[in-house]
């Protein structure tokens, strides 16, 4: 008789629970856990071990590497600690031992001084999971470093752990409507759950994709529109969109002694300050294609020794020539996985009426770094990352798709499912 009435119930849910997207296209999804990273912490690095990329994605069992400078230069006794978060990155209700064997916080011990670098730093760097904390489930992780408190951390970022169980098949399309057809990528995607068994998928399965790694523009909570034999089909005709965007900006600083690509010059005070050509919008332009990392970046110095204790510092000098009129109720932000996607005050410009362009600096380590320029509406408040750039189909993208489930039962979200593809294959 109970299992019968168990029955009765899954069976109204199915009936309630029609299958449909409710997929949310937020500019800052649940943006109040990350915290501005403490102004000493630079060069925050992370980098999947086994697959040698600087991804924060990693398959369960994989290893992260992860480092840092302090700019105070001195020896700090940092911790770190992970904590579980559900797929709309809401902390979820479960204990620490239910998802971490052995110690929930761990000191870094490895470190070192910086040496033949102008600017002074202390580099830190560990490995996670490890010995000491073992990671039991898939899921969104939240990373913390910290000195005292892991509610009051040096920097947070955000992690990925998956599982390989559901199948996906994915590709990339220019957008059905032909409207949009000129500027829009259309995802399509079928999930195969042979290896799965899930009761309701409406509810127990959550998909979230992410463009160029940042989670700004994602899209979240999509339910699956066809049910096939094991097979969920999301063949949506404008739920699944992305504005394809334009390469991006970027700049080399490899070498510090003399101007790398798309730097005017270089002049030396009390440390290097790097001016790179001033920028111009490229949303009227024609499309013109150039390689880049998707927005990413990669520390390196060829001066000689080891980037990660004599890889020294520039201010970077970014400058734009634009409308002023045109943003006045506006910011501009320079924006890249270098900053984590963040729109800050460091990396805010402002306009100088004298010069007549927008201009910031930022201090950063020798490398290779690509860069755009968004846009936020502060009277609409609205987040519009091609406002200056512009979107165009041909653009190469890379786009993560993160599969979630939550079983009837559970407490909380595993992710089941990972896949990267790029637009360039099919453009």
């Amino acid at each position: 008789m109970i299992k019968f009435i168990h029955l009765i119930i899954y069976i109204l849910l199915y009936i309630l629970i029609i299958p449909h997207s409710s997929a949310q296209n937020s500019p800052f999804p649940n943006n109040e856990i990350l915290i501005s990273d403490d102004t000493n912490i630079k060069s925050i690095d992370i980098i999947n071990i086994n697959q040698n990329f600087a991804l924060p994605y990693a398959k369960l069992g994989e290893q992260f590497s992860i480092s840092f400078d302090d700019l105070d230069s001195d020896h700090k006794n940092y911790f770190y600690t992970v904590e579980h978060f559900d797929s709309n990155w809401e902390k979820s209700d479960i204990f620490d031992n239910d998802y971490i064997e052995g110690y929930n916080e761990s000191e870094i011990r490895d470190y070192a001084y910086s040496f033949n670098s102008l600017k002074k730093y202390t580099h830190y760097s560990f490995k996670f999971p490890n010995s000491d904390m073992r990671v039991l489930v898939s899921g969104n992780y939240l990373l913390k470093v910290y000195l005292d408190d892991p509610d009051e951390p040096a920097f947070v970022r955000r992690l990925v752990i998956y599982e390989d169980i559901i199948n996906i098949g994915a590709k990339v399309d220019r957008a059905t409507i032909v409207q949009k057809r000129d500027f829009e990528h259309q995802i399509k995607l079928t999930l195969n759950h042979r290896n799965l068994n899930i009761d309701n998928p409406s509810v127990e399965i959550k998909v979230t994709i992410i463009q160029n790694n940042t989670w700004d523009n994602g899209i979240y909570d999509l339910k699956y529109q066809f049910l096939g034999n094991n097979t969920l089909i999301y063949n949506y005709n404008d739920r699944m969109n992305f504005n394809a965007g334009n390469f991006f900006y970027h700049f080399d600083t490899k070498s510090i002694q003399t101007a790398g690509l798309y730097t005017d010059f270089i002049r030396l005070e009390d440390i290097y300050n790097t001016f790179l050509y001033t920028n111009y919008p490229r949303n009227t332009d024609p499309y013109s294609s150039q390689q880049d990392y998707n927005g990413g970046f990669v520390l390196r110095s060829i001066d000689g020794g080891e980037t990660e204790t004599e890889g020294d510092y520039t201010k970077i000098h970014f400058s734009l020539k634009t409308n002023n009129e045109q943003f006045q109720n506006s910011s501009i932000f320079v924006y890249g996985a270098f900053n984590d996607w963040r729109l800050e005050e460091e990396n805010r410009l402002k306009y100088n009426k004298q010069l007549d362009f927008y201009e910031t600096s930022i201090l950063l380590k020798q490398g290779y770094f690509d860069y755009k320029y968004v846009v936020f509406d502060n009277k609409d408040e609205e987040f519009l990352p091609d406002a200056i750039s512009g979107s165009f189909y041909q653009t190469e993208n890379n786009y993560s798709i993160i599969v979630y489930y939550k079983s009837m039962d559970s407490r909380f979200d595993r992710v089941v499912g990972f896949y990267q593809l790029r637009s360039q294959e099919l453009f």
